[in-house]
């Protein structure tokens, strides 16, 4: 009976669990290396693939109605109708103060003039702008900023520009830089002031009229196709259109250019429909400061991760890329890692669109990637130490096996014996390396019998190969007591098996003593398939007459059975391989077909009839390999006398 198994003492057991975690620990430590490396290659590999991502999410975040701001338009048909010269627009001096007081008296909460105002652009002093300004009260114009490199060598960049004209500026609550810092390829996607105006004393226009100072880059709240910044028509105001000066009322009102799109254009992560019906990932600049300046109102709706959370998004899905791809199976790894960059991708989207929270979508994907390479080679590596490990197990059993066989084939008559007047074949063939079937030729001398043995192990392989070794030892101990007995060495046959096997293995047997002058018989079956004796005259006979087969029962007797064999009779004994074996249509070979056999070729000899047995059988059953070990034994009396002993197969 098996055992039970011992019981895991608790120090085993936290040994184990210690093992388990130290080595989970080690597929998290490539974690420390990789994200690092892919937070500095982010500038050179993954910055652009995090403005790809910004942007397609940015299109599927929707967009709340604009409530601060509007923007009083010079389109096509104010420039129609405004008198000579067209440019520059601050030169309309005259309309640009009638649009202030009509703004102010319609209640806007802030006008700011996305124009250049300065003294080269005025044909004559702008009193009377001047004036509507002071009138207002909270008029705001603009200042654009341009680098240029300090004077001697070495000198760095500096910001310089051209203050707008002096009265303007008096009059309005003062001048305020409109320049925007785009991303390196030509996208505006967060308001990022510039550190350096601080120090110059100047601010920008959206924080002024947003009230508010963005300390870092604010990813901004861009329009739509479907909620497109409400624009109402420089004309439409000026002309005192209630339904125009009703949209100003109590907003903040930025005045500029819409219509002209080769000046002033800023590319932007969301489509846009422009005047015309023209969809492009561009907006004029009016509309792009008021875009920053509803975000800074609103308080900045949209917001970049902080770093140190940053890091931990990165890490937690770096962590799970490297720890849940199974190593021992490259092509689930494989699937496991694409498994999971999509859905960190699907979830980093999720927050951008439906919760306002930015993430280094490309970073992430590059972060996922390396450690999924690193799994992949760790998978590849982990699988071709197993695989050449298995190899080298397949190689040790291989060479194992081969001695065994070698070994078995030492307990297989190594030549047949030359009886005289007898002619004998034996041959046995293994489904595997070695074989759980076993015959054996033994002549106990001029005064003493031949004798044959066949016999069957249940099961195939190493195994049964070890128990018919034994079968071999104990028949040939036997063998050497004078006198034999037949009857006690198939008792003690059984015996010994019973001893060494467990209660379901058993061996089929079939022992002959043949009296070699006469052609008397003697034969014990346990169990085995009958054998064959075929008459001189043609006849067929079985030798059916048996018992239970050995290994079942200690202290079982056996009964002693004979026969006779004529001058021209042949005996054929086999295993079941050989009647069992099946054809491709599941046919049995059966006893008919051997004793057919036996029939054709016995005449030939002993060699001719057993080897056209096994060519029949495979060409029966149609494979190269049978799928059972088959073994044939035959035994012809004729008149033939032969000293030259025969090597067996």
């Amino acid at each position: 009976m098996r055992e039970p198994a011992a019981p895991v003492s608790p120090p085993a057991a936290r040994a184990s669990r210690a093992a388990a975690l130290a080595a989970r620990g080690r597929r998290w430590l490539p974690a420390l290396v990789l994200l690092p490396l892919a937070l500095l290659l982010r500038p050179v590999l993954w910055t652009p693939l995090d403005h790809r991502f910004f942007d397609y999410f940015h299109s599927l975040r929707p967009v709340p109605p604009w409530t601060e701001v509007v923007v009083v338009g010079i389109d096509a048909a104010t420039r129609a109708e405004l008198p000579r010269p067209v440019h520059p627009l601050a030169g309309h001096v005259t309309e640009h103060a009638a649009l202030t007081r009509r703004l102010a008296g319609a209640g806007a909460r802030a006008i700011a003039f996305d124009i250049d105002f300065d003294p080269q652009s005025l044909a004559a002093p702008p009193a009377a702008l001047a004036a509507a300004f002071a009138e207002a009260g909270n008029v705001h114009i603009v200042m654009t900023l341009r680098e240029e490199r300090a004077a001697g060598a070495g000198g760095g960049m500096l910001l310089a520009g051209r203050a707008p004209d002096a009265s303007l500026m008096a009059a309005s609550r003062g001048a305020f830089v409109v320049n925007v810092r785009i991303d390196p390829d030509g996208t505006l996607r967060r308001f990022r002031p510039d550190p350096r105006l601080a120090g110059l004393g100047l601010e920008t226009l959206p924080e002024r009229l947003a009230g508010v100072r963005a300390g870092r880059g604010v990813p901004v709240e861009f329009p739509s196709v479907e909620r497109p910044m409400p624009v109402v028509s420089y004309r439409e105001v000026l002309a005192g259109d209630p339904a125009a000066l009703a949209a100003v009322a109590g907003r903040i009102v930025l005045v500029g250019l819409v219509e002209d799109s080769g000046t002033d254009v800023v590319t932007v992560p969301r489509l846009q429909r422009l005047a015309g019906g023209v969809e492009t990932r561009a907006l004029p600049g009016v509309m792009v400061l008021a875009a920053v300046t509803e975000t800074l109102v609103r308080g900045a709706p949209i917001r970049d991760v902080g770093g140190a959370a940053t890091v931990a998004w990165l890490l937690a899905w770096c962590l799970a890329a490297l720890a849940i791809p199974p190593r021992a199976r490259p092509v689930m790894a494989g699937l496991a890692v694409i498994g999971l960059l999509l859905a960190a991708l699907a979830a980093t989207g999720l927050l951008h669109a439906a919760a306002g929270r930015v993430l280094p979508a490309g970073t992430l994907l590059g972060a996922i990637v390396l450690c999924g390479a690193w799994v992949l080679v760790a998978a590849h590596v982990e699988t071709a130490r197993k695989l050449q490990a298995e190899q080298l197990e397949r190689d040790r059993v291989r060479s194992e096996m081969a001695a065994a066989r070698r070994m078995q084939e030492m307990f297989l008559p190594g030549t047949i014996p030359a009886v005289p007047g007898y002619d004998l074949w034996g041959e046995n063939i293994s489904s595997l390396a070695v074989s759980g079937d076993y015959f054996d030729l033994l002549d106990l001398g001029a005064d003493g019998p031949l004798l044959l043995l066949i016999a069957d192990v249940s099961g195939k392989g190493l195994p049964a190969s070890l128990l018919m070794s034994n079968v071999q030892a104990g028949l040939h101990s036997q063998a050497i007591a004078r006198p034999f007995d037949l009857a006690r060495t198939v008792a003690n046959l059984n015996r010994l098996v019973c001893e060494n096997t467990d209660e379901v293995t058993f061996v089929t047997l079939f022992l002959a003593e043949l009296h070699k002058a006469s052609g008397r018989l003697r034969y014990v079956r346990a169990g085995h398939d009958y054998p064959l004796l075929l008459r001189a005259d043609g006849t067929l006979d079985r030798l059916e007459a048996g018992g239970l087969f050995i290994g079942m029962m200690p202290g079982m007797d056996y009964d002693v059975h004979e026969a006779r064999l004529a001058p021209g009779d042949a005996l054929c004994l086999y295993t079941d391989g050989v009647t069992e074996a099946r054809s491709p249509g599941d046919e049995e070979f059966g006893l008919a077909r051997l004793g057919e056999t036996l029939r054709a070729h016995a005449g030939r000899g002993a060699a001719a009839a057993g080897e056209a047995i096994i060519d029949d059988v495979r060409a029966f059953s149609g494979l190269d390999r049978q799928a059972d070990d088959v073994t044939v034994v035959v035994l012809r009396r004729d008149a033939a006398d032969s000293d030259t002993p025969r090597e067996a197969s």
